[in-house]
């Protein structure tokens, strides 16, 4: 295992710049997701930790010991790839073994640790097989036992599951988490897909132009989001433009076209956007923050229904509640939230 560190990491291909000045310290043994949309420098900055792009500006250090100039081979990395990239003339048991035997390991040694890896990743008893004998649950697993059988100090893990089904995704998000913690290996995670991150992640680092927007557990990400972009990115969120006019009982107070309104937040002055989670708005009226309107739409998502409301001021809010009480469209209703469950953020110039 190995701690990573960042530090001012800077690539550009012409003249677009698709990571700049990256600063960003990845503790030894933790999963850290980089999330964002295509094109945000999330792929670029794995290739940049693996050695696979050199940087134009900053370094790279895993523990100690600076990498910047090092190839991929002398960095002792594991990878595995959205492709998966097995060798389909091979089986489960020569595609693990290859990066042992490319080190010329001992063959005994190879053997052990090839049976040990496939036991742990539950393929034992398939080391014959072939990768097109396999389901994609299958054969990513024989890529993580391929990067983990050298015992590398770090894992990289580039958007692994984007080809798998939605049921069986969601399966081996659960298995990755816990194959990780089991292991023990410092691993940095993409994706653009944000329950993926949220499940894995022991803290997510969102991207946007190249540039690091905000890190943190996925629940600080998701309940105080450093800007309205990330708000939005994590999830649904309701957006209230106000201004803030002071502070009561430990929440700002801040004025708004729907009302004046409480909630949390760490900006003392200025124009600001009140975050409000679909699922804090609610119906029984039991919080101070009270805003009146119309149901336009209602759809049935199983578990709960899903509203779009507008108020009087022309404010459209989305309103994610248990069916058990269900309100009609052209339906006057209140909704209220809780300023502990709402959170201001700085309103973004443009």
């Amino acid at each position: 295992m190995s701690s990573i560190t960042l530090q001012a990491l800077t690539k550009r291909f012409g003249t677009v710049a698709a990571v700049r000045k990256l600063d960003l310290e990845i503790r030894e043994g933790e999963l850290i997701t980089l999330l964002g949309p295509s094109g945000c420098g999330k792929t670029t900055t794995l290739r940049l930790i693996g050695g696979f792009e050199t940087p134009d500006e900053g370094e790279i250090r895993f523990g100690d010991r600076p990498v910047t100039p090092l190839p991929p081979e002398r960095r002792n990395i594991g990878i595995v790839f959205q492709s998966y990239a097995l060798f389909p003339h091979m089986t489960v048991w020569q595609n693990v073994a290859f990066g042992l035997q490319m080190r010329r390991e001992a063959h005994t040694a190879v053997a052990r640790r090839v049976s040990t890896i496939l036991e742990k990743v539950q393929l034992g008893g398939m080391e014959g097989r072939y990768p097109n004998q396999l389901s994609g649950g299958q054969q990513q697993r024989v890529a993580l036992a391929r990067a983990l059988v050298t015992n590398p100090a770090v894992l990289l893990l580039d958007e692994p599951l984007a080809n798998l089904d939605a049921k069986l995704r969601e399966d081996m998000r659960f298995y990755i988490r816990e194959l990780q913690r089991d292991v023990g290996i410092t691993t940095i995670y993409v994706t653009h897909d944000q329950a993926e991150a949220m499940v894995l992640a022991d803290r997510i680092a969102v991207m946007r132009d190249g540039v690091l927007q905000q890190i943190g557990a996925p629940e600080d990400i998701y309940r105080r989001p450093s800007n309205p972009w990330v708000a939005e990115f994590i999830g649904l969120s309701n957006f209230i433009p106000g201004s803030v006019t002071g502070r009561a009982d430990g929440h700002l107070v801040v004025r708004t076209g729907a009302g004046t309104f409480t909630c949390a937040g760490e900006i003392d002055a200025g124009t600001v956007v009140i975050c409000v989670r679909p699922e804090s708005l609610h119906f029984d009226g039991a919080y101070p923050n009270q805003i009146s309107g119309v149901v336009r739409e209602r759809v049935f998502l199983g578990n709960l229904l899903d509203y779009r409301i507008e108020s009087a001021g022309g404010l459209r809010l989305r309103v994610q509640a248990d069916p058990s009480r269900a309100y009609a469209p052209g339906e006057t209703v209140a909704v209220s939230f809780d300023p502990a469950a709402a959170w201001a953020v700085r309103a973004e110039a443009g």
